[in-house]
């Protein structure tokens, strides 16, 4: 009888494994602990707990991309709910390319729907709800686009050097993310910009100053926590020095085990500070493990940032599909078939774009690619958890990920042990921040809730706080609107410089301005040439630049040579700008503004035409032909003569203390105390007062003064808040 009965028990349990959705037990998440859910899930509610991955439609029943589902889910999971409920997929990540929403005047009515539904979807039969997720860094990965708030990202942030804006910035995405029914948003970019080749982090990170990335990321994360989302911090053990995009291939960095504490500086602030999540890198760290990514290597999960830095939140893995982790598990044969098939569908793909009768050729050539990838994008699941991932982020294909942990778990790669202590991480930071018990949004009041005049005036304070003067010959700007100054605005049509007149007509000055509706990143030699005309019948010219290279500098010194005044904006990063920090021959003024958006562009005209005062300090060395060209901290005031001007000295990684202060670990003031009118839990929290707020940069400047615009005393501890039970106030939330 024993025997019948261990027979059967075994029996029940692989039947548990494989019991369809209609079967599948009803945890009644709502009413349970998260330990009480647990107990109730089979293996394949738990294992879909740890997918968070991206659906493709506007809505929870949309079939529009029904094929794209499908090659996702398989065959019958045509709609974003039904993926939701055949996997009991653990959360979702929105995405424009995923035609969740449009980047560009989002309508944010149907986003709060979907959530709606996609929630609705999860909690059919009383289970678990989803987590939401998005990548709102701000600046140039900012999935949502207006109506929500446009800020000038995070290198721009660090030029402010303002604490009390980096967590008036993450208020502002949490509380606007929180209204479209997002609970976590993965931000912000904590790595630290070391390498000025970086292809993949550059202006989306705060500096290469680990500690004013980890001031400045952490007074973020208790931003954007205040209003009960998630924030979290990327990407572990720091993205900042790689040459390689990860997207694309596997980077690795050969640096000592002391240069690496430097980049942990502001993930150890993050851990300190409370930060619910870490998002890992797709990047080999000789120091730790030399064989591995971190997203994939239990020596860095496992052993650096649980037991040494001992985090205990949730770990997600960056997204999964790729190269960089997908590459990281194949034999050199099997990268080498990679390639040849990735080759075989981007071709057929193309040829199918031309002539349409390809369109069986280049479907033939999709699926011989995903079948081939199936058993890797398995291994490299399985891998993650073994490593001590909790959520794996963003697969292509959930059945072969979850067939791969499921035969993992039978034969023992991964114990059950492991899966559970995932999943309950999961839920306990689902009852966390109330996941547990979501409700339904008003869609139709979301509108009101983005974009409020006090959060645009938080990234404006932002932007106008970036603006950074390199050089300022003959104290030439601020110019002066009353004296009837005629400008022509020319550019990159990467930098936007249509964004420019309406500024600067707004300040009183005559604008010049035409372009060329096929206009491409570099000007072309007519352009050029119809410049330098255009240039003969005015004052001054604003020259926009993104990414200079041969054919801007080109355009430059041929609109210099007029003899006219010449201002470049600079919209990208500062690195290129080296050419100007010698003097000599070249435009008059250089503007550095890090962005090349609405906000960040109306901010240079404000500085430009004296409206407030350049205050904006670099927050990154700029290495020149022989040494530094312009050190960090490097910024003008007005009255500064780029000619006399001093830099202040860099500060490099070795000089750097690993200890992040104490201010750098405690929340700041908020500039706007209520920055969305969004509902959730209300909470007495109130930023403390021991911060102030940024002085304005409002006031106009005067002549011969180099104001700052930042007082010396930045980044001031909380030690009271921190002698008095840490950081307690960070699990609370706030009316925003």
């Amino acid at each position: 009888m024993r025997s019948l009965v261990s027979l059967a028990l075994a029996g029940a349990l692989a039947l548990s494994a494989l019991v369809p959705s209609a079967l599948t037990p009803k945890v009644q998440a709502a009413e349970q602990t998260p330990e009480q859910i647990l107990a109730k899930m089979n293996l394949d509610q738990k294992v879909g707990q740890l997918l968070w991955t991206h659906v493709y439609g506007d809505s929870a029943d949309d079939t529009t991309y029904a094929s794209d589902n499908q090659a996702i889910f398989g065959p019958g999971v045509s709609t974003p709910a039904q993926a939701v409920k055949k996997y009991h997929l653990g959360g979702v990540l929105y995405f424009n390319w995923a035609h969740n929403f449009s980047s560009e005047n989002t309508d944010v009515t149907k986003v709060a729907a979907l959530s709606n539904g996609l929630q609705a979807a999860a909690k059919a039969d009383g289970n678990v709800p989803l987590g939401i997720t998005i990548d709102q860094e701000g600046g140039m990965v900012s999935r949502v686009g207006a109506p929500a708030t446009i800020f000038p990202g995070n290198m721009a942030l660090g030029a402010t050097g303002n604490q009390a804006l980096a967590y008036s910035q993450g208020q502002v995405l949490g509380c606007e993310m929180r209204s479209l029914g997002i609970n976590a948003d993965f931000a912000p970019v904590l790595d630290v910009n070391t390498n000025p080749n970086n292809p993949v982090i550059g202006l989306r990170a705060i500096s290469d100053d680990p500690n004013l990335v980890a001031q400045l990321g952490g007074a973020q994360i208790q931003g954007i926590q205040s209003q009960g989302v998630s924030a979290t911090a990327k990407h572990f053990p720091g993205h900042g020095d790689a040459d390689t995009d990860s997207h694309l291939g596997l980077p690795r960095v050969t640096y000592s085990r002391q240069v690496l504490n430097q980049h942990l500086v502001p993930f150890k602030t993050a851990i300190n500070g409370g930060v619910d999540m870490i998002m890992t890198a797709h990047i080999v760290v000789d120091a730790i493990d030399p064989n591995l990514p971190a997203t994939l290597s239990k020596p860095v999960l496992t052993g650096l940032l649980r037991q040494e830095l001992g985090f205990t939140g949730v770990i997600t893995t960056d997204a999964l599909d790729m190269e960089g982790a997908q590459l990281a598990v194949m034999t050199p044969a099997e990268q080498a078939k990679y390639k040849e098939l990735k080759n075989k569908e981007d071709s057929a793909k193309q040829k199918a774009d031309k002539d349409p009768t390809q369109a069986d050729s280049a479907r033939e050539a999709s699926t011989e690619f995903k079948n081939f990838l199936a058993p890797i994008r398995a291994r490299v699941a399985v891998k993650a958890l073994q490593a001590g991932s909790d959520i794996l982020l963003n697969t292509k294909d959930a059945a072969a990920v979850v067939d791969g942990i499921k035969a993992a778990v039978k034969d023992g790669s991964l114990t059950s042990a492991q899966i559970d202590q995932s999943v309950l991480r999961i839920l306990k930071w689902k009852q966390k921040r109330g996941v547990l018990k979501t409700e339904p949004i008003d869609a139709a009041s979301v509108q009101a809730k983005l974009g409020t005049a006090a959060s645009r005036d938080v990234a404006s304070q932002i932007a106008r706080n970036s603006v950074t003067l390199l050089r300022n010959d003959a104290n030439k700007a601020p110019l002066d609107a009353a004296k009837g100054t005629r400008v022509l605005v020319a550019g990159s049509s990467w930098a936007n410089p249509e964004l420019l007149p309406e500024p600067l007509k707004a300040a009183g000055f005559s604008v010049v301005f035409t372009q060329d509706p096929d206009a491409k990143e570099n000007p072309s030699d007519s352009e050029i040439s119809a410049w330098v005309r255009q240039a003969a019948n005015v004052d001054t010219v604003i020259f926009a630049s993104y990414a200079p290279g041969a054919q801007q500098f080109k355009a430059i010194d041929a609109l210099v040579a007029t003899g006219k005044q010449v201002i470049v904006i600079n919209t990208s990063l500062p690195y290129p700008l080296a050419r100007y920090s010698g003097g000599g021959a070249g435009p008059q003024v250089v503007a550095e503004i890090y962005a090349n958006n609405s906000v960040a562009l109306a901010a240079a005209v404000d500085v430009l035409s004296g409206k407030v005062n350049a205050v904006g300090k670099l927050p990154v060395s700029v290495p020149g032909a022989s040494g530094v060209a312009y050190a960090r901290g490097f910024g003008l005031g007005y009255g500064s003569d780029s000619a006399t001007a001093t830099a202040t000295t860099p500060t490099t990684l070795a000089s750097l203390t690993a200890a992040p202060t104490a201010a750098a670990t405690a929340p700041a003031a908020a500039l706007v105390p209520s920055t969305c009118e969004a509902g959730g839990a209300k909470s007495t929290t109130k930023p403390s007062a021991s911060l102030k707020a940024a002085p304005s940069s409002s006031q106009s400047p005067k002549r011969g003064l180099a104001h700052s615009g930042v007082e010396t005393g930045l980044f001031v501890a909380f030690a009271l808040a921190l002698l008095g039970g840490g950081l307690a106030l960070r699990s609370r939330t706030r009316q925003c």
